[in-house]
């Protein structure tokens, strides 16, 4: 008799003090990592990361609340957004310190989720400064350059074009740093870029504390147009 085989991702509601978040989980006995989609972008983004990091690592992807499957709010303070999301990474009851990955514009929730919580490592893929946040809907769209992504991976994302939203995440994002001082052991830093950055994307004084890697690849979402240099990268911050 053969017995049907669990998914190798499941996907699950947390209710936090904030309001319900969705979440997707891919379970297994490695170090959690948790990816944060950029505003505007769905937990489907990191589908193709996590299914390959998924033999290494617990992998843990969200909806940020107002995406996806995660109920919109009156307000998305960063503070309240990091919170919740430590309370959910608490609830899986993993044991281990996770690894954070932002991108774009969650790159900020990513760095302080680190100054706020104990943490192996942070990553920031394609960090948009705060500036970034400012524009209109089509303009911040565009400047992620949706049409280099490659094409078997377009149609995974699923994009907002909620003006709202976007201008509630900024109005909170847009004054905060995407860097600060980390209680307890300082974790390891990582921003990734597509291509080199024309301006600083990580906080000028706390520079010197990421590494940074440039993929020299098209577009703004360096996790899949280089996805096996991305994974290799992951891995060695497990």
């Amino acid at each position: 008799m053969t017995e049907t085989l669990p998914p190798l991702r499941t996907t699950h509601p947390f209710d936090a003090a904030g309001g319900r978040w969705c979440f997707d989980l891919w379970d297994g006995t490695g170090r959690p990592v948790v990816f944060i989609p950029a505003v505007l972008f769905d937990r489907t983004c990191w589908w193709p990361t996590a299914a390959d990091l998924r033999p290494y690592a617990t992998v843990v992807a969200v909806d940020l609340p107002g995406h996806g499957g995660s109920p919109g709010r009156d307000r998305y303070e960063p503070d309240d957004l990091v919170d919740d999301l430590a309370m959910l990474v608490d609830s899986l009851q993993l044991r281990r310190a996770p690894v954070i990955v932002g991108h774009g514009p969650s790159a900020t929730l990513a760095a302080l989720f680190a100054a706020r919580y104990a943490t192996h490592a942070v990553v920031a893929v394609d960090p948009i400064p705060a500036t970034g946040l400012c524009a209109d809907v089509d303009t911040y769209l565009r400047g992620l350059q949706l049409t280099e992504i490659p094409e078997q991976y377009r149609g995974l994302l699923q994009t907002s074009h909620d003006p709202r939203l976007l201008a509630a995440y900024a109005t909170g994002l847009r004054y905060r740093r995407p860097a600060t001082a980390t209680i307890g052991v300082t974790p390891t830093r990582l921003a990734v870029h597509s291509r080199p950055p024309s301006e600083p994307e990580t906080d000028p004084q706390a520079a010197d504390t990421w590494r940074q890697e440039v993929y020299d690849v098209p577009g703004r979402f360096a996790s899949l147009a280089a996805a096996r240099r991305f994974i290799t990268d992951l891995r060695t911050l497990l």
